[in-house]
């Protein structure tokens, strides 16, 4: 009897011991397979920047690690989001831009009112980066040639995009789909806005202000969007064009009787 119960003691051990061997070996593969990635704990909003509490490390397939996936939080934390980043997601490296959204040294924040058609179609968010354009109501001569716009500033920062209601206008979706193209799912992404738009905030210095304003007496104020992965964090600047039209705005009035 005794002898019985040893041997299907030790039974039981060699099988707990292959079983063991077995499991080990699976998990070790699939940690062969397998790589750490940083994902969001939660949907990060565009202009959104990028604390250390909004961010977890997880294995996830190494097939499923796009190229462009940052994976030292060095590269992410303090950094903003130029687009929606799901929390399925990885931070694709341009997805995030070192943008400052506060008002730097002579920079002030300045609202105006604006529409879904001003904002591109309801596809301005906070954290882009646009040019302005003013439309004249008539052709107007500069250098010489007949002119319908004009751009009047590159790179202006926005700092928000609220509704009237005073709620920040974001996205409510992700670029969460694999197989289209950034340009693709900004569209989609962007038809997602949880709100309609009432005031535009810019970071403006005295300059770019005053180009702004002289701009909407002189016509209509037209934003251009550019696609996110391809909006410059360059300065804001009055354009050559619109600078040379001011000036030709000052000597007529200086010709007048």
């Amino acid at each position: 009897m005794r002898r019985w119960l040893v041997t299907g003691l030790g039974v039981l051990l060699m099988a707990a011991s292959v079983y063991g061997f077995a499991r080990y070996a699976e998990q070790a593969e699939l940690d062969a397979r397998t790589v750490e990635a940083i994902m969001p704990t939660r949907l990060i909003a565009s202009g959104e920047t990028v604390d250390a509490a909004m961010v977890r490390r997880v294995r996830i397939a190494e097939a499923a690690l796009a190229a462009d996936a940052l994976r030292d939080e060095a590269d992410i934390v303090g950094r903003s989001a130029v687009a929606p980043i799901g929390p399925n997601e990885t931070f694709a490296s341009w997805k995030l831009a070192d943008r400052q959204l506060t008002p730097g040294a002579g920079e002030r924040y300045v609202s105006f009112p604006t529409d879904d058609v001003t904002n591109v179609g309801n596809m301005l968010r906070r954290g882009d980066v646009v040019d302005v354009w003013v439309e004249f109501d008539a052709p107007v001569a500069l250098g010489g040639a007949p002119r319908g716009a004009l751009k009047v500033i590159e790179g202006l920062r926005v700092a928000s995009v609220r509704s009237a209601e005073g709620a920040e206008v974001a996205d409510a979706a992700a670029y969460d789909a694999p197989f289209q193209s950034a340009a693709r799912q900004r569209d989609r992404v962007r038809a997602s806005a949880n709100g309609k738009p009432g005031m535009n905030t810019f970071i403006m210095d005295a300059e770019i202000y005053e180009a702004y304003a002289l701009a909407s007496l002189v016509g209509s104020i037209k934003l251009a969007l550019p696609e996110p992965s391809l909006q410059e964090a360059e300065e804001a600047r009055v354009t050559d064009d619109f600078a040379t039209y001011a000036g030709a705005l000052v000597e007529e009035e200086a010709t007048l009787p």
